[in-house]
Parts: structure tokens; C-alpha cells; sequence
């Protein structure tokens, strides 16, 4: 057992650890509307190449995202006590900065401080199996995401952003909330929750995302360098020393291949430059790179390591295992082989992750686009037109498309939409006047209607 977490598991034991009580108010560490916070940086980005060469790459974050983020951060607190008090303490800042900043490119990021299950916590509850402390946790994530929909506008869609303890607190919030709530549903864009065993079991309607550009669905997976132990914390939910916490069910473990979701030939690892604060997280890291961390003046760094994943079952446990493509610093499992090299889950393919996001957030776009209609003319014989109604909505909406002129009612017809949300009716016409076309969704849906155009025979 590396010595560090014999230190603090010593003192998780030495200590007497009192979970507060519930019912805390919601305090954020990110939210739009502060002026600064850790979710939000300098993105430029040092591109290092296999061959050691590199360029600077400039980034900025979104100006005016479709979506919003709501970030849950990983057990990091280096307070002790079972659960963590609502404070934005430095290693707490530098997880929001390692995992969510450069989702700011995408969306607006909320992340709500909450009393997380401390580092010393999660050891003690591995040891007793007593839970208990993860409810408290719960309670404040719940009442912050409560509070987060309040605070948006309710047709606006979002990204659950979490990793190991936030991703667990995200899989019972979207079991207990979004799951049974057709509303929400329609408004999860994704989960992206890697890192804390989510099971095919855990939902009724969300499901696993298998495609790009699948919308309210689930990414996860529990990267491994190595063959996973038999006693694999993750990959698997019958040696999950807290896998009853939350009453989340047991089961056949996820795991998204997002290498190949993402549609890229490689891990696209980004990594912050800035020192990880000091305390158990940063002692890891050191362990977890046989050193500090990779490094470059620029805020982000693309490192020159390249590695390749696949999802794998091995040893009972369902892993995304990763694979050096090419020369590599080996990366050591931290704290031990039973984590994998979970420290990573999230930097190493965060590309991958964004490319995910980009296709999610564009499909989930072109659903909720609006209809509207146009319509043209053109000579197709003598004394004959046709005129066409090209309608934009979205992918496989079925409209029905009404012919009128003079403001008379002529035909309708039924239109289905492509798969990018686009379709065409086409009419003959035969006599001269003002026509207009009207467009509904079913019997009582709102009517679209184009202008009116004066069209001659001749």
C-alpha cells in the first residue's frame, strides 16, 4: 500500500468523523454569472507531435453555447472529515480546471460546491462499508440541480459532466430525477460519467450512447493500462467496496468505447499545465507519472504520449484498455492496480470526450430547430408551374403541409423530414394567384406559414 494513503487512512481512523447534518444551502463553484471561476481559463494550447515538434494552438471558450453543463467533481477534499464542507478549497479549483474548463468551449458550465465524501471519508466507507456519508452528498447535488434548472430557461438543453464520486452522485440523480421525468429527459443532451460503475441496470429510459450525435443517453467507462485485478475496483459492481451507496443497482458495468464514438484514430489527451494543488490528489499524480506531470508555458498541453482504447471484458471486470501508440512514459495504477489508471479517466481521451459533446449538442440542436417554410416557383410547360414548399424542422418530423390560393384551402399532403431535417412538396399549379402554404405538426400543432407569393401562368 503506497505510504500516502496508509497516512491517510491511519488518520481516518484516528480521527472521530461526524457526517453533517442535511439540509445545507446551495453554494456554487461555477456558475455564468460569476466573474471568474476555475471552469473558466486561458484555453491556448501547446500541440506536441509523436516526433516532438510542436505548435501553439488558440482556443476560446463559447460566447453563446445552446446548452449548459452541470459539473460534479471527484473525490479530491483534503479535509478531514467524512464529508467535506461547501468550501472552494485549491484542490477543488484544480478538478474543475483539469476536467470541466475546457468544456466551456461547449456550454455553460454550473458546478455546485457540495459536501463531498472527503478523501479520508471514501477510504473509511471502504473499509466499514458504511454509506451513509454519500446521502449527505447526494442531498446537496440534488438541491443544486434543482436549483440549476430554476436558474435556466427550461427548454434549453444540458450535459451532466462528472467523474468517480460526482459521476456516482449523477447516476442516482438521473435515476431518482431524470429517468421518470419525460421533460428532463427531453432536455438531456448526455451524461458523461466515466469512473463510477454505471450498470445497463441503473435506468429505465436512458440508455448507453453507441452512435454519434445519439442524444439523452449515457458515456461511461473505467480506463485500465493493465489487466484489471479480480478484485477490480471498477469494470465491476461486486468488488465495489461502495457500490451500495445511493442504492444504486448492481450489474453489467458500461463501457462506452469513446475512441471510436468520437470517430478519432487515437486518445486525445489535454491536460492543464498549472500545478495540481497539494494534498492526497497531488501525491497520486506524482505516483501515477513516476514525477510531475507533463508541463509547457502555455495553459494546456496536447503531450507528445499517444495512446489507443478499446473496451475490453478481462478478469470479470468491463475496462477501457488503453494501448501505447508508440514510445510512452509508462503510467503507474494509482493508488493501486485496482483503480486502473482511473486518475486519468477524463484528461486522457478529453478530445474524445469533446468531439462526443460536438456531435450530441449539434443533433440535439437540429431536433428542437423550429419549423418554417418557404416556397418557389418555376415553368415547367406552357401555361403550367410548379411550386415548390421546402421545409426545415427537425429529423424525422412529420408535417402536414396545406395548399392555398387566393386564401382558399386546395390540397393537403403529409411530409416526413430527412435526416437532416429538411424536406420537399411540390404542387402543380394550373391557374394564376397569390398562393401560400401552411405547415403544422399533427392536428393541433402550432401553424408555420410562408408569405404569400403572386405567381403568373405566363
Amino acid at each position: 500500500m503506497p505510504r500516502v494513503l496508509r497516512a491517510v487512512l491511519f488518520a481516518a481512523f484516528a480521527l472521530v468523523l461526524i457526517a453533517p447534518s442535511a439540509g445545507a444551502e446551495v453554494r456554487w463553484l461555477c456558475t455564468p454569472a460569476a466573474s471568474a471561476d476555475p471552469c473558466r481559463g486561458d484555453l491556448t494550447t501547446r500541440v506536441t507531435a509523436p516526433d516532438g515538434s510542436s505548435r501553439v494552438e488558440r482556443v476560446e471558450a463559447a460566447r453563446n453555447p445552446a446548452v449548459d453543463c452541470f459539473y460534479v467533481y471527484p473525490t479530491v477534499s483534503n479535509q478531514l472529515a467524512t464529508n467535506a464542507t461547501q468550501v472552494a478549497d485549491p484542490e477543488v479549483g484544480s478538478i474543475a480546471t483539469y476536467q470541466a474548463q475546457r468544456f466551456s468551449t461547449r456550454c455553460r458550465i454550473w458546478a455546485p460546491l457540495y459536501r463531498q465524501v472527503s478523501v479520508v471519508g471514501v477510504l473509511a466507507s471502504s473499509q466499514s462499508r458504511d454509506v451513509a456519508a454519500y446521502d449527505v452528498a447526494l442531498g446537496d447535488v440534488r438541491e443544486a440541480f434543482r436549483q440549476f434548472l430554476r436558474e435556466t430557461d427550461g427548454r434549453r438543453g444540458f450535459v451532466l459532466l462528472g467523474h468517480s464520486q460526482g459521476s456516482r452522485m449523477l447516476r442516482a440523480l438521473i435515476r431518482r430525477d431524470i429517468d421518470p421525468d419525460p421533460a428532463l429527459r427531453k432536455r438531456l443532451v448526455s451524461a458523461i460519467i466515466p469512473g463510477a460503475n454505471a450498470t445497463t441496470k441503473d435506468f429505465s429510459r436512458v440508455g448507453a450512447c453507441e452512435e454519434p450525435g445519439q442524444t439523452g443517453c449515457v458515456v461511461s467507462y473505467h480506463t485500465f493500462n493493465q489487466p484489471p485485478p479480480g478484485n477490480a475496483r471498477f469494470g465491476r459492481t461486486d468488488t465495489d467496496p461502495v457500490g451500495r451507496a445511493l442504492d444504486l443497482p448492481g450489474g453489467d458495468v458500461i463501457c462506452t468505447d469513446v475512441q471510436k464514438l468520437s470517430g478519432a484514430d487515437h486518445m486525445e489527451t489535454l491536460l492543464p499545465t498549472a500545478p495540481f494543488a497539494p494534498g492526497f490528489v497531488s501525491a497520486l499524480l506524482v505516483q501515477f507519472y513516476g514525477g510531475n506531470p507533463p508541463t509547457a508555458e502555455e495553459p494546456w498541453l496536447v503531450p507528445r504520449d499517444r495512446y489507443t482504447a478499446a473496451c475490453a471484458k478481462s478478469g470479470g471486470a468491463n475496462v477501457l484498455r488503453i494501448e501505447p501508440d508508440g514510445p510512452v512514459k509508462a503510467l503507474t495504477p494509482s493508488p493501486d492496480a485496482t483503480w486502473g489508471v482511473h486518475l486519468a479517466d477524463v484528461n486522457l481521451p478529453l478530445g474524445n470526450l469533446l468531439r462526443i459533446a460536438d456531435a450530441q449538442i449539434s443533433a440535439f440542436k437540429l431536433a428542437r430547430r423550429p419549423v418554417s417554410v418557404r416556397i418557389g416557383a418555376r415553368r415547367t410547360s406552357r401555361g403550367r408551374r410548379q411550386l415548390t414548399a421546402t421545409v426545415r424542422g427537425a429529423p424525422g418530423q412529420e408535417l402536414r403541409v396545406t395548399l392555398y390560393r387566393d386564401r382558399k384551402f386546395l390540397v393537403r399532403r403529409t411530409l416526413s423530414l430527412d435526416t437532416r431535417g429538411v424536406g420537399r412538396q411540390r404542387f402543380r399549379l394550373s391557374r394564376a394567384g397569390s398562393y401560400q402554404v401552411k405547415v403544422r405538426e399533427g392536428a393541433r400543432g402550432p401553424v408555420v406559414s410562408s408569405p404569400a407569393q403572386r405567381i403568373s401562368l405566363h
